[in-house]
This record gives structure tokens, sequence and C-alpha cells, in this order.
């Protein structure tokens, strides 16, 4: 199995990058993304590494989204069929409801074999 999210805001990299006081993973024109890279980790545990940074900045984010910047967090989870269920607890599916963004999952078979 291998897994990987990225919180993505749409919007000017450079004034996301001041608001929040935290630096991009990747940033385009107008795309500003913090990315926990692919592992064998369960998704989970990349989404808590990500909120852990993006909470701090919880007001910030929401005024982001306010003003007609769109977030989303996109979770990539690379597995055969039959090898894992992914699993995300009421904690964590709290702690994302905290902040602004969809929950996107990318599902598709692990072609490393």
């Amino acid at each position: 199995m291998r897994t990987a999210a990225t919180f993505r805001l749409h919007g000017p990299p450079a004034e996301v990058t001041r608001r929040l006081g935290v630096r991009p993973s990747t940033a385009t024109d107008s795309l500003w993304c913090l990315t926990s890279p692919p592992s064998d980790s369960e998704l989970a545990v990349h989404l808590t590494r990500l909120l852990d940074v993006l909470e701090p900045h919880r007001a910030a984010l929401w005024e982001l989204a306010e003003a007609g910047h769109p977030a989303d967090w996109f979770c990539l989870v690379a597995s055969h069929a039959t090898e894992h269920a992914v699993e995300l607890d009421r904690r964590l599916l709290g702690r994302l409801l905290t902040l602004p963004g969809e929950l996107l999952l990318d599902v598709c078979g692990d072609e490393r074999d």
C-alpha cells in the first residue's frame, strides 16, 4: 500500500504563505500546496501530519476560503483490491471538519509489483 495527502488552497501562494506563516511544499501561480509525501504509512498518519501544521492557522484558512480561495484535501491510496482498508476514525474526521476543504480520495491499484 502507498498513501499520500496534500492540502491544496487555490489562491496566490505568496499571500497564502504570508497569511499562514507556513511555506508550501509546492506552489504554482494560483495554487498553494502542503504535502505529506508518499509512503507506506496509513492515510490517517498523512492527514494527522498536515493537520498538526495547519490547525494553528484555522482562522486564517477560513478567512482565505471565505474570500473565495477554495481548499481541498487530496489523498492518494494505492493498494491491491484485497490488501487493505483505509480507516479514518471519528476524531480525525472531526479535526478535518474544523478546517476548510473537501476530502478527495483517489483510490487505485498499486502497480509497484
